[in-house]
């Protein structure tokens, strides 16, 4: 039976049991309203942490819920990650078990290791964030967005870790940086092409002024030199200065025009005036052009032709200015007493026409850019005849031009040179010979007394023409500004009038107007005579009212052929 001592143990475990009965009540009841997360149970093997189910279900739903290229993941002090969600799991290709109790570092690209470290030393006192790679199983770096921050749990230290994928943002600014380099290149290629455009137009206006600026004071010498020759000179010292003058004027006027003519080329503003050509007839010319120059360097030309006759399609004036050239360029590099040979061939669907002589020879290292503009050999830069180095690529332009080519050998200095240049040949039958003209029936070269009004404000040049066309036989009116040709076409009624075009007080074209008005000034013939010579002058020249339009200095020929025709 159990005395005193046993009432007292029992009061005593039923106090105990009490006591547990009300801690578990209490426990109970907290659990009820959310106030416990877990419960830790003290047993013989240790300590057990049973987290309640559905204590933090509602937190790892909106994780867990997270999109695709965003996730979390919990860790430990030292950066080992305790937690993470399936989008975490997923950045890293790997699954959330194999994630789980690895350093994140292990997941950081190398090049970025110092840069998470410092992330994660920062978070131990306040939140930190920063961007760098991580490093996938497989597969590329991917760009991240990191948020560390420490997470308040009482008892431990955890650190909770935000990831946002920075792919598409990444790809968007590269996007973006692109178009804007893109859009810059675009602009700044569109500025290009207007400096280029404005430095062409400027070029253009130049080499228009440099040309009329150098033919005002040409017209006057040529004008001049043919007095001389009207004249008929005697002393052969006289008459050999005259020939020098009339020769170097025609040179500088062939220089004047060649700088044009290449700029236009290389421009492409040139226009062939292409018809049915005999070779033949385009040689001569072409020999006829140079041998001034030929002669008087004293050198042997000879000239070899096909035995059959052979057509082109191709412009005369233009082809004569490329064999021109390279006849001239072939009696000036070589020394006097020389020897030149001018020969074609037929080939296969064209023709071969070669220029050779035993001049100063072309050095191997300068053939291939002989033909740039500005090209010159250099030990021809002794000779007085130097020239600007354009003759050439002005000959390369216009034989493109043509669809053919030009090429130049030579086996050394001093060893001369041969330029050759392939054109293709026309299969159209040659024009049928036509009879005399009427005005060869009725007497070629009759002279007519023509009545010629001259208006330039260049007094040489107004003057020298005068004389020239008075020693002609023709009756002349000179003036020197634009409102005194209107008032002189009114009383002197011409037959012929030469205007300049850049004069004071009224311009050419709209003097050439004003006479246009005048009674008798639809009949008369407008000749625009002018150092202004680009195909926009041409044309506002036709539109003032001109019938012809000549470029200083004109041609004495020309002259005669054009008062000869007059209306």
């Amino acid at each position: 039976m159990p005395d005193g001592s046993t009432d007292e143990w029992l009061l005593a475990e039923n106090e105990e049991l009490r006591v547990r009965l009300e801690e578990a009540e209490a426990t109970l009841d907290a659990i009820r309203k959310g106030e416990v997360d877990a419960v830790v149970v003290a047993g013989v093997d240790g300590h057990r942490v049973y987290t309640l189910e559905g204590a933090d279900q509602f937190y790892r739903v909106l994780i867990e819920a997270m999109q695709p290229g965003q996730g979390a993941a919990s860790l430990s002090a030292d950066g080992t990650v305790l937690y993470c969600n399936r989008s975490f799991a997923a950045l890293l290709k790997v699954s959330q078990e194999r994630a789980g109790g690895r350093p994140f570092e292990e997941f950081v690209a190398a090049a970025d290791r110092s840069e998470w470290r410092g992330i994660l030393k920062e978070a131990q006192a306040t939140q930190s964030h920063g961007e760098l790679r991580l490093q996938p199983v497989e597969g590329a770096p991917v760009p991240v967005h990191l948020a560390l921050n420490a997470l308040p749990l009482s008892g431990a230290v955890a650190l909770g870790l935000v990831v946002t994928d920075l792919t598409e943002r990444k790809n968007q600014e590269e996007t973006a940086r692109r178009l804007v380099s893109e859009e810059a290149a675009r602009a700044a290629a569109e500025r290009l092409a207007r400096q280029a455009q404005e430095t062409d137009r400027k070029k253009d206006e130049f080499l228009a002024v440099l040309a009329h600026e150098l033919r005002n004071p040409l017209a006057p010498i040529r004008n001049a030199a043919q007095l001389l020759k009207l004249k008929g000179l005697t002393d052969p010292i006289m008459r050999n200065a005259r020939d020098v003058i009339e020769r170097q004027a025609a040179h500088l006027s062939r220089l004047v025009d060649d700088l044009l003519d290449v700029s236009r080329i290389t421009r492409g503003k040139i226009t062939l005036q292409t018809a049915l050509v005999g070779l033949d007839a385009v040689l001569a010319s072409a020999v006829e052009a140079s041998r001034p120059v030929i002669e008087a360097a004293g050198h042997e030309l000879l000239v070899t032709l096909p035995p059959d006759p052979v057509f082109l399609i191709g412009d005369m004036t233009r082809l004569v200015q490329v064999f021109g050239n390279i006849l001239v360029n072939a009696a000036k590099y070589t020394d006097a007493g020389g020897h030149i040979r001018l020969a074609a061939r037929r080939e296969p669907g064209g023709v071969a026409v070669s220029v050779a002589d035993n001049g100063i020879g072309i050095p191997a290292d300068h053939l291939p850019k002989l033909f740039e503009m500005f090209s010159q050999v250099d030990s021809a830069l002794e000779r007085t005849q130097g020239g600007l180095g354009i003759g050439l690529s002005l000959v390369k332009g216009l034989v493109e031009l043509h669809g053919g080519t030009v090429e130049a050998r030579s086996e050394g200095e001093g060893r001369g040179s041969e330029f050759t240049v392939r054109l293709p040949v026309s299969g159209a039958a040659p024009p049928a010979p036509s009879g005399p003209e009427p005005a060869a029936a009725e007497g070629r070269g009759a002279f007519r007394k023509r009545r010629v009004l001259i208006a330039d404000d260049n007094v040489d040049a107004a003057l020298s023409l005068a004389e020239m066309l008075a020693l002609m036989g023709h009756e002349v009116v000179t003036v020197h500004d634009g409102l005194a040709a209107v008032e002189s076409a009114g009383a002197f009624r011409p037959e012929v009038i030469l205007l300049d075009i850049g004069m004071p007080r009224l311009n050419g074209y709209e003097a050439a107007r004003r006479i246009r008005e005048q009674v008798g000034g639809k009949s008369v013939l407008l000749v625009a005579l002018t150092g202004w010579g680009q195909e926009e002058d041409k044309r506002r020249a036709a539109e003032a009212g001109f019938d012809r339009h000549f470029t200083k200095p004109v041609a004495p020929d020309a002259l005669e052929k054009l008062l000869a025709g007059a209306r």
